[in-house]
């Protein structure tokens, strides 16, 4: 929606948290070309449906019959694209390159904006991708994008576009361009021989870290108002009080589609600033704006992102906060435009520039030049001990600017190659905070994923940790060598989040980190049960610790071998009741997400998710598969 897309920028936004990796039945790919080779037949026809329509303004029968046949069900604008079914999933492709084609086609036909908007405003309602006036917002602050990406990218095809947003078995890319660019990797002095251990456990002198992820902070939020609103975003106060009392905003958050009041990111904050008073640092790894997607402004977001901000400094004046950019931070959302893109209403200066601003409250001046060119920096906190915070947006599927230029997204992963390259020489350890996943995820553009995980792979050993934010899930992923499969290298950690978006509670995760290594030795996840803290909306919520990752699971310390140890009795039937309670804590004990369980074809999947790091190399996840079913 968009521009000419603006169908895929509205089914991309449905399913913007098509994040988890999908176990593939047995057939899969069989059954994928058989939908593939019908959905082909659908797609000419629809073609010739459209053509009518636009030159006579009349849809015929069988177009409105097509239009009535794809309409989208609520269901479809909840659910994850990796676990729909597999002929929704080839539909859904096959939609986006029937409409996508014949809005490229317009354009370099002649269409004006005017044409292209009245176009993709008519098949979003008619298709109720989503409401109007999220239809109608949506397209309205994206489609000068589109027009200009098409305008200055003569070579580009629907298929592509389609294959990008929706990247699966169902979506090929076969445009080489996306995918032929590669790093300069400075290469190893010898092959990795081992997975990666230590012998250092938690102790008093560990280094003690809180992360803070995902706030999502909405000005709009009002208890009382509508929780069920079928929008991307609701419990705001524009979108009334529903008679139905079960169906009104709660106090203190809702598990529906709702973010945050204010009233709770005061809480999460002053609760870690009370009770972790402790803490040597903070990462807040971004995503402070709420989920209203059709209708942010520069406006808008600078003053919620600048509340957020000056509560942090009000409360963390001495503690260092390390910050970085989530991808709702964007106007449009999602949206990061190359650097040497400098039209006023494309260009990301205007964020760059005052996040460069506002960190400078924690961070050196030498993070300026970084920070204010892409959203990125590097700083060494202490002898031996650096931290990178990068912007990787850019390789979000649903950034546009990926269809201009593909090529441009090697730029910031370079820098960080280098940034590793010098640490090393240095004897530095590394933290690395990115707050989309690289690995197991759908929305990680997958040449990035590729990409990145070479760097891990090149320097696993100066890496101490990463952390991300993102999926709204208590989480992790752990790094396998690319040329030794068996081998688990690194972990990914990742925050959770504030906002309850969607069935789960809010939460927030303390690290204790060895002094000597930085690596990550255990974790404390602490949150709150939203039903209990709306019933009494007259006192603060009740903070309670989830679990400790090292005691709950039986490990000394949270090394990568350690950590796959656990991986690897969770794929047994004799560590089922472990990988239960491991999507127990990844959903935060949610009370809807609990309601609704996980089978063990859910559980599996769950554990897939933290072992597969790129895109099509699913070997983890099919040998966890094979002793998950032994009898």
């Amino acid at each position: 929606m968009s521009s000419v897309l603006v169908l895929v920028l509205v089914l991309g936004l449905s399913f913007e948290y098509g994040l988890g990796y999908q176990v593939k039945p047995h057939g899969y790919n069989e059954t994928i070309l058989q939908m593939q080779a019908q959905y082909e037949r659908v797609e000419k026809e629809f073609r010739r449906e459209f053509l009518i329509w636009k030159q006579t303004g009349v849809k015929t029968d069988r177009f409105n019959q097509m239009l009535d046949a794809w309409k989208f069900t609520e269901q479809d604008r909840r659910e994850e694209l990796e676990n729909l079914p597999i002929q929704r999933e080839t539909f859904f492709c096959t939609l986006c390159r029937s409409v996508v084609s014949q809005l490229i086609d317009m354009r370099r036909d002649g269409a004006t904006r005017e044409d292209l908007f009245g176009t993709v405003y008519e098949l979003c309602t008619t298709l109720q991708v989503q409401e109007q006036d999220v239809c109608f917002g949506a397209i309205d602050i994206n489609i000068d994008f589109f027009l200009y990406i098409f305008d200055n990218s003569p070579e580009l095809q629907a298929d592509s576009v389609c294959a990008v947003v929706f990247q699966s078995s169902a979506c090929i890319l076969s445009d080489q361009s996306f995918v032929d660019w590669e790093l300069q990797i400075d290469p190893r002095d010898e092959p990795i021989q081992e997975s990666k251990d230590f012998d250092h456990v938690r102790g008093p002198n560990s280094i003690k870290i809180v992360h803070i992820t995902d706030l999502h902070y909405d000005p709009k939020y009002e208890t009382g108002y509508n929780a069920v609103c079928n929008r991307p975003a609701c419990c705001r106060n524009d979108q009334g009080i529903p008679e139905d009392e079960s169906e009104r905003a709660g106090h203190w958050g809702d598990y529906r589609d709702c973010d945050s009041p204010w009233r709770v990111v005061e809480d999460v904050i002053d609760h870690v600033a009370e009770h972790h008073g402790d803490a040597d640092y903070v990462y807040h790894t971004g995503d402070i704006i709420d989920h209203g997607i059709w209708e942010t402004s520069f406006a808008h977001n600078i003053r919620t992102m600048n509340r957020v901000y000056m509560k942090l400094l009000e409360v963390f004046p001495d503690t260092p906060v390390f910050n970085i950019l989530g991808n709702h931070e964007a106007h449009p959302t999602n949206v990061f435009a190359p650097s040497e893109v400098r039209q006023l209403e494309f260009s990301m200066d205007w964020l760059y520039r005052y996040s460069a601003d506002v960190w400078a409250n924690w961070l050196p001046r030498s993070t300026q030049t970084t920070i204010t060119m892409g959203g990125f920096y590097t700083v060494l906190v202490k002898p031996g001990f650096r931290i990178i915070g990068l912007n990787n947006q850019d390789c979000y599927t649903f950034n546009w600017w990926i269809l201009w230029r593909p090529e441009y997204l090697s730029r910031q992963m370079q820098w960080l190659h280098d940034v590793l390259l010098q640490a090393e020489r240095n004897g530095e350890k590394v933290h690395i905070l990115a707050h989309i996943p690289y690995s197991s995820s759908g929305s990680m553009f997958q040449t990035c994923q590729r990409e990145f995980r070479r760097i891990v792979e090149r320097f696993y050993d100066t890496i101490s940790g990463q952390f991300n934010g993102h999926t709204h899930r208590d989480e992790f992923n752990v790094f396998y060598s690319r040329e030794n499969p068996d081998l688990a290298i690194n972990v990914a950690w990742n925050g959770g989040s504030t906002t309850t978006f969607s069935f789960v509670n809010p939460n927030y995760v303390v690290y204790y980190v060895d002094p000597e290594t930085y690596q990550v030795t255990d974790y404390d996840s602490y949150y709150y049960n939203l039903t209990e803290a709306n019933l009494y909306p007259d006192r603060p919520p009740v903070w309670t610790k989830l679990y400790s990752f090292a005691e709950e699971f039986g490990i000394r310390n949270l090394s990568p071998a350690s950590v796959d140890q656990v991986v690897r009795r969770m794929g047994t039937p004799e560590g089922r009741e472990d990988l239960r309670r491991y999507w127990q804590f990844k959903v935060k004990m949610g009370d809807p997400s609990l309601e609704e369980g996980c089978d063990d074809d859910c559980l599996l999947n769950h554990l897939c998710q933290v072992v597969v790091n790129e895109l099509g190399d699913d070997f983890q996840c099919e040998r966890l598969r094979e002793t998950f079913w032994e009898e």
